[in-house]
């Protein structure tokens, strides 16, 4: 196990919605987060980089940044999701390979998984078949990381693993309706409309399910498996390892934001993969964690979003 405390932890994404929780873990036990701030460094550019690295010096690297959104996102701009993730992944693991980070950890998205019709999503069935169409480019981008892991721990011996992360919520997430995801979109629907008085339009049939994480449970899995899991030829699931409904959601939204009106399925629009749910069975020896419910979480992410609507609506 890594101690991590007096050492320098570089979190990319670091000002973001899983990034700032990860920053906040690392402090309470005691390390340095240093945060790479994206108007201070470009991920996209090498050079800008390495030459951050060489004025800061991190011992250890966590990769959290990313550039994605919803199903509407994903599918208006796939060539830039593809391309500004991937070239973030590679630029940061040749730049901790030549600045000698002794060991970088990679945070990857369940839409990385195959989309074959399988329940449960399980590790050593990572490669077997493509993502899902509506988040393609997005899940191909995030395999090049595990790639990344695996061809710098061969040639170069650089510590590098991997993590795959289930649908995340709670407090300081993106509600820009553009870029949030669904349990960000369906809040502020819901309290936009206790405003206004009107109904409320959800997408697809309501019927897939999903596996959604309390932000702050998920970046405490990221940093002890950054302390304790060493495996690059696999990812390590992290998730609660229990679904719900889109329509079970949508029933604690309406409860905690106290919505009363109408709502309307409009099925004409896209359900996505009908079931991603990530075996956590292997993270259950590495990490030690009791998940938030979903009821819980969503109550405390609504109290954050109704006290900070202007901020969360703005961020991109």
């Amino acid at each position: 196990m890594i101690d991590i405390k007096n050492k320098k932890i570089l979190i990319t994404g670091g000002q973001g919605f899983l990034g700032s929780a990860i920053r906040k873990k690392v402090e309470e036990k005691e390390g340095i987060p240093i945060v790479l701030k994206s108007e201070e460094v470009n991920l996209h550019n090498l050079e800008s980089i390495i030459q951050f690295m060489s004025a800061c010096k991190p011992d250890y690297c966590i990769h959290a940044a990313g550039y994605n959104g919803g199903i509407e996102f994903n599918r208006m701009y796939p060539a830039d999701i593809f391309y500004s993730n991937t070239l973030m992944g590679l630029n940061i693991h040749y730049a901790c390979q030549y600045m000698e980070v002794k060991k970088v950890l990679s945070i990857m998205t369940s839409c990385a998984y195959p989309d074959t019709g399988m329940e449960v999503l399980k590790e050593e069935t990572f490669w077997e078949g493509l993502p899902n169409k509506t988040i393609r480019a997005h899940g191909i981008a995030k395999r090049t990381l595990q790639t990344a892991a695996e061809a710098y721990n061969d040639q170069y011996e650089l510590d590098a693993v991997t993590v795959c992360i289930t649908n995340l919520y709670g407090p300081k997430d993106t509600f820009n309706l553009i870029r949030t995801k669904v349990v960000g979109a369906l809040i502020r629907k819901f309290v936009e409309a206790i405003e206004s008085g009107e109904s409320v339009e959800c997408w697809g049939t309501g019927a897939p399910m999903r596996e959604f994480m309390y932000v702050e449970d998920a970046a405490e899995a990221v940093v002890q498996a950054l302390q304790k899991y060493d495996d690059p030829t696999q990812p390590l699931n992290i998730g609660t390892g229990k679904d719900i409904s889109i329509k079970q959601l949508v029933e604690h939204i309406t409860e905690a934001t106290g919505f009363t009106g109408q709502v309307n399925w409009n099925t004409d629009k896209p359900d996505g993969q009908m079931k991603k749910l990530l075996d956590t069975s292997r993270m259950s020896k590495y990490i030690e964690l009791v998940p938030t419910e979903v009821k819980e979480g969503i109550k405390k992410t609504v109290e954050w979003y109704k006290g900070n609507k202007e901020y969360a609506n703005s961020r991109k």
